[in-house]
Parts: C-alpha cells; structure tokens; sequence
C-alpha cells in the first residue's frame, strides 16, 4: 500500500509517514536517559573540582603558615640574640650603616591628604635628605598646599610635570633622588617614626634591591574598611611573611616601600606598559637574582575605599595590573632560576584568581553536594572553613592585632569572593580588549585616623 500524498498551499507535494508510538516512548526514553547521565557526570566533575580546591587551598594554607611561623621565629632570633662576649681590643669603632635616604610621594589631585603625609614624614626619625613630592598634573590645589605649608623647607621639594601616570612620576622622582634608598610612599598613607628606619637597615645586605613594609588600615569606619583591614593581616601580610622566608615576595607596594637606587636604575627604573608598576619592577629584580625582604616593623597607616564602587576601581587596577605583569614576564619567570617564585608563588597566585573567576559556581556545587548527600565534601569543606579562621586568629596574633574584627571573617570571605570575582572577571575582558587604565584612584576622604590625637597635641 503506498504511503499518502498531500499537497500544501505553495504547491509543493509531501508523503506522509507514519511514527509508531513505541518509537516515540523509546526516542522520549533515550533522550531523559542521556540528560539525566550528563547531569550526573557534570555534578561529579563539578564535585570533584570542588574537592581538589578545597584540598589545594588546605595545602596552600598550611604552607603559608609554616613558612610565615619559620620567618617570625627567624627574625625575633635575629633581634633577641645577644652578642658574644669579647676580649677588649683597642681598634675603631665601625661605621653605623646610615645611607642618604629620599623620600618620592608621587600625586594626583592629592590636596586633601598630601599635606598630614608629609608633616608624618618629617617626623622621621631617620634623617632623611630630601621629600621629593612629584606632582602629575594636578587639576586641584595639591601643588599649593605643599608649597604654603613647607615654603621654609628645605627638605621639602615639589617637582611638576604633565599628566603621564603614576610611573613616570616615580621615574622622575628617581632621576631626581639624591638618596641612595629610595623610600616610595602613597599620599594618603601615614608612616610611623621609625618606619624609614626599619625600611632602611636591611640594606646592609648588598644583595637586597627592596623591602617591603607592613601596611595597615587607618580609616576603619565601617564594614568594608573591617574586611580590608582583614585581608591586609590574614593574605597580604602573612603571605609577604611566608614569600620573605621563600625569598620570592612579588609585589613590593609601592605605598610602604624601600628601594636600592642602583638595583631600580639597572632594571631600568618602572615601566609604562602595566598598572601594577610596584610588581613589574619587583619581579624584574626577583628575576635578576636579588633579594625581596619584608619588615613588619616598617607600620604604615592608608586610607582604604570605604564605598564599594571605590573599592571596585582601586582592586580593578590591582587585578588588571597584576595580571599585565604576571603575563609580561612568564617567559623569564618560566626560565627563572628562583625555584620558589616559579613553582610556588606565582602558581600560588594563579590558583587564587581561579578561584575568584569560578566563585560562584563554587557556591553552587557545594549547594548541590548538600542536596544530594554528598557528605565528604560538606565535611572538607567545613574543615577548610575551620582551618580558614584558625589561621586568620593565627595571623592576627603575629601582627599583634585585636581579635575583635574577626567577628567578621565568615562574611567578609562571602562577601570578598563575589567582589572580587566580579573584579577579576572585568580585568580579564578589559585585559582581552587591550584597555589601557591611569591613575584609576579613588576620591580621598582625609578620614586616616591614625596620628590625629599626635597632630593635636602638637
């Protein structure tokens, strides 16, 4: 029997054909069959990936507090140990190491904070030969507030230039330094009075290029400046501490920071082609065999973003300009001869903005791992938030810092990871496009409490 024709409206001819019911069961049958095994290979996969996170981020985490308790332990020897008792023998006495010092606050529409930072510069008790303060083009009043608040220094320079961003400043700066250590600083951020002091001794060793300060929050005025004055203690001071032990610290900041002019003019001073210029310039010297040290003592107060889309542009230029620097020198890193900088650090970093691309899904999977039972993961990764906040009790300890914040911890890592990742995703796509960023600073506030009772009773 031949199978049915029908013509439609266009005239064309169609043949019918008949589909048994049983074709159709069994077509509907297969299809929910291979859904339902993609969901489960995909859940597993997924559940794996989250258990090798958790799993290297425990190992991270425990490398970093070993090497960081080594690095204490070493630097507190160093300080407590008592010399060896000698014969008297008449000779002369050695010359104390006190190297001429300059000191470059590189600005931009800095009229609010620049004026408190230098008076805290002066209060040094380091003598310093010079403040050079290297103004970018300022559209503001930041020229002016130096000038009429230091017009009888001497110390106090203020150099002009057209607007070229913040590392042409800092070359300018450079260039112009008498000093044979060259002390960076930002201008919203206060240095104690032995700050420049502490920077200054590691030099003693010919073979350091730089020291890295320790950094705090003085503006903690609401909840975001908590989570940062948080991340400061538990990620990027106890990492510098870890990274110091390892000799592979890769970024030295250029807002608390010390470094040997001759090291910066032989690496070619800092480069325009990255935002990050502090970790351009940190790991051109890793990679030509000098050392990176980092001094707790050296206490610097900033003002961080206390609003979130502040925050957002200031991390976005972090992020980017890691990321630039990172990418810029993998072929020399890849060849380096500092092991722990190839095979630790940098990793180390790569796996922490993975984490930060995928944070979301992370929070998915472990959702779907809850709501299927999947216990050992739940269990690893409770442990790992475990883990997470003694370690954060444990770095807050070392800087000797007030446990009051860490009432915080558990939400400021929730809320961190969403930021964060929102940051990191946006530098990746702006990194494809081949956009170009300048200074990218937020609006100062002038709200660093830190020294302002001193300042008063003056």
């Amino acid at each position: 029997m031949s199978k049915p024709i029908f013509q439609d409206e266009t005239g064309k001819r169609w043949r019918l054909v008949k589909i048994s019911f049983t074709t159709v069961l069994f077509t509907m049958l297969l299809f929910i069959y291979f859904f339902d095994f993609t969901l489960v290979l995909l859940s597993t996969i997924l559940k794996i990936y989250l258990l090798v996170a958790i799993i290297i981020g425990l190992i991270r985490m425990a490398i970093l507090m070993y090497f960081s308790y080594k690095q204490y332990k070493q630097k507190e020897y160093k300080r407590t140990k008592k010399p060896l008792k000698k014969k008297r023998i008449k000779r002369r006495r050695k010359k104390k190491f006190r190297p001429k010092v300059s000191v470059i606050i590189p600005v931009y529409n800095e009229e609010v904070v620049i004026e408190r930072t230098v008076r805290a510069i002066k209060k040094s008790k380091y003598r310093i030969s010079e403040i050079l303060v290297v103004d970018d083009g300022s559209t503001d009043q930041t020229v002016q507030v130096v000038k009429n608040a230091f017009k009888g220094s001497r110390k106090v320079k203020v150099i002009e230039k057209e607007n070229g961003g913040k590392a042409s400043a800092l070359n300018i700066g450079f260039q112009k330094a008498v000093g044979d250590i060259v002390i960076t600083i930002d201008a919203d951020t206060i240095f104690t009075e032995r700050a420049i002091t502490y920077l200054v001794r590691p030099f003693k060793d010919r073979n350091v290029a730089a020291v890295s300060g320790n950094c705090k929050i003085g503006n903690l005025s609401n909840y975001l400046a908590v989570w940062q004055h948080i991340e400061y203690v538990t990620a990027f001071n106890l990492e510098k501490r870890a990274y110091e032990y390892l000799n592979c610290i890769t970024v030295v900041p250029g807002s608390n920071s010390a470094w040997r002019k001759k090291a910066v003019v032989k690496a070619g001073y800092y480069d325009h082609d990255t935002l990050a210029e502090d970790t351009d310039l940190t790991l051109k010297l890793l990679n030509n065999d000098y050392k990176i040290i980092y001094e707790d003592r050296a206490l610097s107060y900033e003002e961080c973003p206390e609003k979130i889309k502040d925050f957002i542009k200031q991390r976005y230029r972090w992020s980017y300009g890691i990321l630039q620097s990172s990418w810029k020198h993998k072929k020399t890193i890849f060849h380096s001869k500092n092991r722990t900088l190839k095979y630790f650090a940098i990793p180390s970093m790569l796996f922490s903005y993975f984490l930060y691309l995928t944070a979301p899904l992370i929070d998915v999977i472990f959702i779907i791992a809850l709501l299927t039972g999947a216990k050992s993961i739940f269990l690893f990764a409770l442990f790992f938030y475990l883990t997470d906040t003694v370690a954060s009790i444990y770095a807050f300890k070392l800087e000797k810092e007030k446990m009051k914040p860490l009432l915080w911890v558990f939400i400021q890592r929730l809320a961190y990871r969403y930021l964060i990742a929102y940051v990191t995703w946006k530098s990746i796509l702006m990194a494809l496009k081949g956009y170009s960023v300048g200074w990218n600073k937020f609006e100062r506030s002038g709200t660093n409490q830190f020294g302002q009772s001193d300042e008063k009773g003056e």
